[in-house]
């Protein structure tokens, strides 16, 4: 592909080249209502070109620039379906944990089990201040 890319370049160059040689004499033309006359046929020929050429990066950057919008699309709708997954899991897992602890409570269960050592906080003489 990348030697057909270039046969057909050097093809397009060579055109251009001997279409500016070839046609020496001037010609008239006119665009938006103004008169070129001090060009010959290959200036006229390789202007046309520019403005092929111009022509055809604004077409790739219109194409380029549609599909990155629509590929942010398709991520934003991803990322927010994946967000209302989740949270719909989550909000199912909470329901789930708080009728748990509903049957505990009903069925008398503690939560804290009572039969858990305490501890005591430890007491100092000069009610838990530093020494200064």
């Amino acid at each position: 592909m990348i030697l057909l890319g270039l046969l057909l370049m050097a093809a397009c160059a060579a055109l251009a080249v001997d279409a500016v040689v070839q046609n020496g004499h001037l010609a008239a033309a006119t665009a938006f209502n103004q008169p070129i006359t001090h060009l010959s046929l290959g200036a006229i020929f390789i202007a046309g070109a520019v403005l092929g050429l111009l022509f055809a990066l604004g077409l790739v950057m219109l194409t380029g620039g549609i599909g990155r919008a629509g590929r942010r699309r398709r991520q934003r709708r991803v990322a927010a379906n994946e967000a209302q997954a989740e949270a719909m899991a989550l909000r199912e897992h909470n329901e789930r944990l708080a009728a748990e602890l509903a049957a505990r409570n009903i069925a008398g269960d503690d939560v804290y089990p009572a039969d858990e050592p305490t501890v005591a906080a430890p007491t100092s003489v000069n009610g838990g201040r530093h020494r200064a």
